[in-house]
C-alpha cells in the first residue's frame, strides 16, 4: 500500500480517476415474417471477455437467418452488419453484376 501511494505521488497520479470505457451495445433487430412482428434484443460485452457481445448477437442472427427473416445488427447505433435468409443485403451495390 505504501509503495503504491509513493508511485502515485511520484508520477502525479493521485488525482486521476480510473478510466471508464463506454459500454459497447450491440442491438439485433429482426422481422418475423410469419407473424409480421419486429423484435429486437441488446447484447453487451461480458467483463473480461473480448467480443462476447458481438458474438452473441451474431449467433442469434444466424438462427434468425436460418428462418429466412431479415435482420440487422447495430453497434452503438450504427449498422454493423445485416442479412436476409443467407443473402447479405445491399449486395447489389457492392457487386452490380450480381443479381
Amino acid at each position: 500500500m505504501k509503495n503504491e501511494i509513493r508511485i502515485e505521488r511520484m508520477y502525479g497520479l493521485e488525482n486521476h480517476a480510473p478510466v471508464m470505457r463506454d459500454k459497447t451495445i450491440f442491438k439485433l433487430t429482426w422481422k418475423d415474417e410469419d407473424s409480421n412482428r419486429v423484435s429486437s434484443r441488446e447484447f453487451e460485452n461480458e467483463k473480461g471477455v473480448d467480443h462476447s457481445g458481438s458474438m452473441a448477437a451474431l449467433n442469434m442472427a444466424q438462427v434468425i437467418d436460418g428462418n429466412g427473416w431479415p435482420w440487422i445488427i447495430e453497434k452503438n447505433g450504427e449498422t454493423m452488419c445485416h442479412g436476409w435468409g443467407g443473402d447479405l443485403l445491399d449486395r447489389g451495390r457492392l457487386f452490380p453484376t450480381c443479381g
